[in-house]
């Protein structure tokens, strides 16, 4: 892939979602997420547009005291890094290129880059002194050949721990990586590690051993890298001791361990810039969708924490909602329905029963008037009202204790453990002894219309004409001498459905044929509009205590689940169009 263009609004949207999920990740998670982000802020995207530059980026990094700033001033032909015995005293990245790169068009995409901090001529860069990742020190040269600007990076072994993260920075965006081993380091863990994220999925890299005592060594030390590190380096260079060069007498000198060109001919030929500039393009393409991929992976990983908490509250709140529905059902409802239907579907019975209508109301008022005789005046809080909250609270109270643990086992961030021991603990319990508030819930405007098109449906459906049906008819007829008005609200613990609505009217008589009545429709009928206005008016109950209890942690939770797979789409996609 030559054009990057038609990635630039996929890589975009990716390193837009990216410093949002750094904050959660943890580990070797974290540490990719950050450095996908320079990868892309600081490599992919500044090379979008930027033209076909003939321009080479090349790093040298490696362990402490290995010779880097050594190597670095050979190559820039100048004295510009710090090179002392001791080591470890570059903390800072410093560059050096030539006055005219600079000077031209290549200004523009080092500038999109890097931090660029230019050295005044004469002056020292403080490349000893720790600052932030991303910052490049640049010296200019003219022995740098032009277009080629060298780094030297701090040591990522050092006591210093942000050299490593400052080295990082800037690694991810170079095209090539001379990579400085001696005898006592090659096979060092760290190192290996190191040069294998650093190289990635087949990036350009150049060995060069330096103290080489022996050839033969050296080449067998370098191979055993290669071999840790996962693929062969572009070219290997051995650099034998030179007393001269640790006392600062001459510049260190290389040798190609392979058939090729010096080191200087290699970085500094504009032949080579472009091929190492299109497998340096390559390799951070790969690097980055493998990268994308695992941050993929771990955002998903994220969402279930959550994902799976408000599903389990929702899914306890509904039962608790469920339960309490249960205790009040409107039997009218029903009643009302059946006979609706049952009059749209024949002209004969509806003429017949319509005395009966009056008789109905007139029996609603008498029973009433007959019930309050016997039981007195009516409550202020109905007492099916008080058995729906009651059975509200209690349920509330198992569900606080039930996920309790959950606040302990919590995994994601601190934020939102906060929160859940507020919702799960005893500030929730307190509340529970206060008025819930749910009376406006009674009037069920909402729920009784839906209850009454799911029964008339549910006869429409059941009756399929014929003497069952005509029986029905005329059970219908005598049933209009129970006021449903009278069964408004039923408590299912006394008894079945059909029998409650008539225990409610005062009419005991018409049980048999209301039971009957319900009976011929179906022996699951009773059933499933049971389970209906359960399921319906559950439903609003579990809304109205998630709104009262449970609002800000579900709130959280669902912002949490939203970006989380959010950002799994977007970097998923951006994975997909790095693939292609």
């Amino acid at each position: 892939m030559n054009d990057l263009t038609p990635l630039r609004p996929a890589l975009e949207a990716a390193l837009g979602v990216l410093p949002t999920l750094e904050p959660l990740v943890h580990g070797d998670d974290a540490e990719v997420a950050r450095r996908v982000q320079e990868r892309l802020r600081r490599d992919l995207l500044p090379r979008l547009g930027g033209g076909d530059t003939p321009l080479l980026l090349v790093a040298i990094a490696g362990p402490n005291n290995v010779g880097k700033s050594t190597l670095f001033n050979t190559l820039v032909g100048a004295t510009l890094s710090p090179a002392r015995p001791e080591g470890g005293l570059t903390k800072q990245c410093l560059a050096a290129a030539h006055p005219e790169t600079w000077a031209g068009s290549l200004r523009e995409v080092l500038t999109r880059r890097y931090d660029i901090v230019l050295v005044a001529p004469g002056d020292g860069a403080p490349v000893d002194q720790a600052g932030p990742a991303g910052r490049l020190y640049l010296v200019l040269a003219e022995a740098v050949p032009r277009g080629l600007v060298v780094m030297d990076t701090p040591d990522f072994d050092s006591v210093y721990r942000d050299n490593r993260e400052r080295a990082e920075a800037l690694l991810v965006t170079v095209d090539v990586l001379v990579f400085v081993v001696s005898r006592q380091t090659y096979q060092n863990a760290a190192l290996v590690d190191f040069l294998r994220k650093a190289v990635g999925h087949g990036h350009p890299y150049l060995l060069v051993y330096n103290e080489a005592s022996r050839e033969e060594t050296a080449r067998g030390h370098l191979e055993k890298l290669a071999q840790d590190v996962g693929h062969p380096p572009l070219a290997r260079y051995l650099a034998p001791h030179q007393p001269e060069v640790e006392a600062g007498e001459k510049p260190l000198a290389t040798h190609p361990l392979d058939e090729g060109p010096p080191l200087s001919s290699l970085l500094g030929d504009p032949v080579h810039t472009r091929a190492l500039q299109a497998r340096a393009l390559q390799a951070s393409l790969r690097d980055a969708r493998a990268e994308l991929e695992q941050l993929t992976r771990a955002t998903l990983a994220l969402t279930q924490e959550p994902e799976r908490l408000r599903g389990r509250l929702r899914h306890e709140l509904h039962a608790v909602g469920r339960a309490a529905a249960l205790r009040a059902i409107p039997a009218d409802v029903m009643v009302e329905a059946f006979r609706d239907e049952l009059d749209a579907r024949s002209t004969f019975h509806r003429y017949v029963r319509l005395p009966f209508r009056g008789l109905a109301t007139a029996l609603t008022f008498v029973s009433r008037q007959v019930h309050r005789a016997f039981t007195g005046p009516e409550p202020t809080v109905p007492p099916v009202e008080q058995s729906t909250e009651a059975t509200l609270r209690d349920g509330v109270r198992r569900l606080v204790e039930g996920l309790a643990p959950e606040v302990a086992t919590w995994t994601g961030d601190a934020p939102t453990r906060e929160v859940l021991r507020e919702a799960l603990g005893a500030a929730t319990l307190e509340r529970l002894e206060e008025p819930l508030g749910f009376e406006t819930l009674q009037a069920q405007a909402g729920d009784r219309e839906a209850l009454y098109q799911f029964c008339r449906e549910l006869v429409g459906t059941e009756l399929t004409g014929g003497p069952r049906e005509e029986l029905l008819q005329s059970l219908a007829t005598l049933v209009y001498s129970v006021p449903a008005g009278a069964a408004a609200v039923v408590t299912v613990v006394t008894g079945g459905l059909g029998q409650d609505a008539v225990i409610w009217a005062g009419t005991l008589l018409s049980t048999p044929l209301l039971e009957r009545f319900v009976d011929l429709l179906g022996a699951d009928v009773r059933e499933r509009v049971i389970n209906r206005w359960a399921d319906s008016h559950g439903a609003t109950l579990a809304r109205a205590l998630e709104s009262r209890f449970f609002a800000p942690l579900l709130t959280r939770l669902d912002a949490q689940v939203e970006q989380g797979e959010r950002t799994s789409r977007i970097l998923a996609e951006t994975t997909s169009r790095i693939a292609s």
